[in-house]
């Protein structure tokens, strides 16, 4: 997608180039002009058909390359390795990245399942003490293992891969430093990541009900800047029908449902807030709530607090929880949802779009929409063999990933998002919006991190006066310990 725009850019730049020289030329007739512009067009269709590849010589390895993923939750195995033969437009996608890789490198990819999330580390660590060979690239949790991968030296540095172009635009550098060990970045993201965070979908059937009482489209309003958190709510309060009259229930009509657990974290993200940032002398420490951002968390979490009561909502607080009323279910104008779960809303009778997470306000206009990544990092074992062969092999997966996200998010979507020149403009904005925190992926560092993670639904949730200081007052001294421990044992690695 990108190399078909950075192609029509370059159309462009070289007919307006042949346009100004032939005006400049006194002999210059509307044949020679036509004639020009002809041969400028030749030569960029020519160019669109010749396949590019990054700075990495046709090889043949004939070798084996073992790629393990942490099982569980998105981190499924189908949408990174397959078996040939799989008959569906993802796994053929799938296999054909397979394939390339193997035609060019000489590589055969092959997948295993690392195990589930409290037990994946463990089997890794032990392939890089026996030095086995069995790993040569390992997908992660979110942030179960990660601190104790990095601080017990299991982990090489990607600019220790000289064959991997981190400036390339199928990999996300700006995503990687963010979450940067001191100088070393262990934790790698790329096209060959599938992006997973939260959207808000929402019925366009019901929604064409209400847009008489809106003074724009809601996609006009995230196009605009003008979608924030009160807009949101403030829509969603438009919407509430006690249907069966004996009260709110599952079976009533609402403006806003949702998972109010995993997803009411990444508000914390789409207002501009970090969890953890760095200070004037570039130590890392809890942020949410400093003297910069306290004001706007108070506020975030009191408007999320009244939403989840209002009569407008229902929320569910843990995903075993009973009953739930998601978008397919037609009783409500949006749904919070997570961006895997898109294709699960096919196959039902509902004309559903898409929308990013909403901003704070409209004064985060120039940091714009943020869409929080919840899916594993790509570490690789310090131990390595063949150092070179392994960072080609990623370098070309990353490379070669682009008809698998197109698969993923517009063929597999289909006609209902897709399709539709709207929503397919909001999903761009949500992918290019995707990004980290630091207090996210090394949460487990404690379990006050964890608490801190995870403030936004528990203060939603709770029915107590505890309010925002408070929480954060309890976890606030043991997060920024940590986070001290945590760089005095890099500083260690670094040294050894």
């Amino acid at each position: 997608m990108k190399k078909t725009i950075k192609l029509l850019a370059l159309l462009l730049a070289v007919l307006c180039f042949a346009s100004a020289f032939v005006g400049c030329n006194e002999t210059t007739s509307d044949e020679t002009e036509s004639e020009t512009e002809s041969q400028a067009v030749e030569e960029i269709t020519q160019t669109e058909t010749t396949e590019f590849y990054p700075n990495i010589k046709k090889n043949n390895y004939s070798t084996e390359f073992y790629l393990s993923i942490q099982t569980g939750g998105t981190n499924l195995m189908k949408y990174y390795w397959v078996e040939e033969g799989e008959n569906n437009a993802m796994s053929e996608a799938v296999y054909a990245r397979q394939t390339s890789v193997r035609d060019y490198l000489g590589v055969e990819i092959i997948g295993s399942e690392a195990g589930s999330y409290d037990t994946y580390a463990d089997g890794f660590k032990i392939a890089v003490k026996n030095k086995d060979g069995s790993v040569n690239i390992l997908k992660t949790h979110t942030y179960f293992g990660l601190v104790s991968l990095i601080t017990e030296n299991y982990l090489l540095d990607y600019r220790n891969m000289p064959s991997v172009n981190l400036d390339a635009d199928y990999w996300n550098r700006d995503l990687m430093t963010s979450l940067a060990a001191g100088d070393n970045l262990f934790l790698g993201y790329c096209n060959y990541n599938l992006a997973d965070t939260h959207v808000i979908t929402f019925n366009k059937k019901m929604m064409e009900q209400y847009q008489d009482a809106l003074d724009e489209s809601v996609y006009s309003m995230v196009e605009n800047y003008h979608w924030t958190l009160d807009q949101m709510i403030s829509i969603a309060s438009m919407v509430y029908v006690d249907y069966t009259a004996d009260g709110k229930t599952e079976d009533d009509i609402f403006g806003i449902t949702g998972h109010q657990w995993v997803p009411f974290c990444t508000f914390i993200k789409s207002s501009g807030l970090n969890f953890v940032d760095t200070n004037e002398k570039g130590d890392y420490y809890l942020s949410v709530y400093d003297n910069m951002s306290k004001e706007k968390c108070t506020a975030l979490i009191e408007k999320l607090y009244d939403l989840t009561r209002a009569d407008c909502s229902w929320f569910w607080f843990r995903t075993e929880d009973t009953p739930k009323v998601d978008i397919t279910s037609g009783r409500t104008l949006m749904y919070i949802q997570g961006s895997f779960g898109l294709a699960d809303n096919l196959g039902h009778d509902i004309d559903f779009g898409v929308l990013p997470y909403p901003m704070f306000d409209e004064n985060q206009k120039d940091v714009g929409y943020r869409s929080l990544e919840w899916g594993g990092m790509l570490v690789i074992p310090n131990y390595l063999a063949d150092v070179q062969m392994t960072g080609e092999t990623l370098e070309m997966l990353a490379f070669f990933s682009d008809d698998v996200t197109i698969t993923f998010y517009e063929k597999l979507l289909g006609k209902q998002v897709a399709d539709a020149p709207e929503d397919k403009k909001m999903l761009d904005i949500i992918w290019d919006s995707v990004c980290s925190d630091f207090g996210l992926n090394y949460s487990h560092m404690s379990s006050s991190f964890d608490q801190i993670l995870y403030m936004v639904p528990n203060l939603t949730h709770m029915n107590t006066t505890k309010d925002v200081a408070s929480y954060i007052k309890e976890n606030e001294k043991v997060c920024n310990k940590a986070l001290t421990a945590f760089f005095k044992k890099v500083e260690m690695l670094n040294k050894d």
